[in-house]
């Protein structure tokens, strides 16, 4: 298994498609920290842990403990993405082939943002094109925790997070939307609260946050394009739609995984018949498995305020 980055960096230097997979995986964080694994067939077939067996001690001349856990057997499908991204030919005359490349790479940057909001709100029920998403699979095996009751939700509670670490076997990452991070940032400068949000700076200098050892990802920077997870749900105390979530995944095999037919690929159809456009067809068959019960966890009814302890 390997995240995208990854695999793009495998490629040769001189293949079409590494330029174009390296903007699609660095489009978001989450998109490059999250590992892939293949489809050997249609469909996924996994396993989960229903319940373990019942085994004991024994007395002298008593019989051993028998018994045997139960497995339930699931399967996930994959969805495709098909795109053609399209460059009117009078603008490579006018600006040359770099130009083109230019263009490619931004469809790349906006499919990459629509796998990330698929990843997060995709339903299945209402678009069947489409996989179910963490928020829409949290509803599972008591994956989901509320951050506050009260009507409207209320400001992040570092005790309710510390519980939703501790409901995810494994925790690797803390997803939450980019624009907390300002509120992420007041809590590693607030004397009552460091120690537990600490901001670093990674080889190249650039800052990263963390919470009890997890770093903390975001979906994508700041741009012209919908928030991943904005202050627009409705708590679970109802009130007003001015919440949003935080998540506790476990990227790894045996955890939440993307999967895929086969890797993404790019065909350069060249200048159209019409003389007008050239084109490149993206195509890529995608899928996401939680393969371990507590592999997830959301953290629902968190407003826009001040995190407390």
């Amino acid at each position: 298994m390997k995240t995208l980055v990854e695999y793009a960096k495998g490629l040769p230097t001189t293949d079409p498609a590494r330029p174009l997979i390296e903007m699609f995986a660095t489009s978001s964080d989450v998109m490059g920290a999250i590992p892939f694994d293949g489809l050997t067939g249609p469909v996924y077939e996994g396993f989960r842990q229903a319940s373990l067996p019942t085994v004991g001690f024994r007395g002298i001349n008593e019989t051993s403990t028998t018994g045997v856990g139960t497995i339930a057997p699931f399967q996930e499908a994959s969805y495709i993405i098909d795109h053609d991204l399209d460059v009117d030919r009078a603008i490579v005359d006018r600006y040359g082939e770099t130009r083109r490349a230019r263009e490619e790479t931004m469809a790349m940057a906006a499919a990459g943002r629509l796998w990330i909001d698929t990843f997060t709100k995709g339903d299945n029920t209402s678009n069947p094109r489409v996989f179910d998403g963490i928020q829409r699979r949290s509803r599972l095996y008591n994956r989901a925790i509320s951050n506050n009751a009260a009507s409207g939700g209320g400001a992040l509670s570092l005790l309710k997070l510390d519980q939703a670490i501790a409901n995810t076997n494994q925790p690797t990452h803390i997803i939450a939307d980019f624009a907390t991070m300002p509120l992420w940032i007041q809590a590693a400068r607030t004397q009552s609260l460091t120690g537990f949000v600490v901001q670093s700076w990674d080889d190249i200098g650039k800052p990263k946050l963390s919470y009890a050892g997890l770093p903390i990802l975001w979906g994508y920077q700041k741009d012209d394009h919908a928030a991943m997870l904005p202050f627009s749900e409705v708590g679970s105390g109802g009130g007003a739609a001015q919440c949003t979530s935080f998540y506790v995944v476990s990227f790894r095999d045996g955890g939440l995984k993307g999967i895929q037919l086969k890797p993404m690929s790019f065909n350069d159809k060249g200048l159209l018949e019409n003389g007008i456009t050239y084109r490149t067809h993206m195509s890529w068959d995608v899928g996401l498995v939680d393969e371990h019960k507590y592999c997830l966890t959301r953290l629902s009814s968190i407003t826009n305020a001040a995190f407390v302890a």
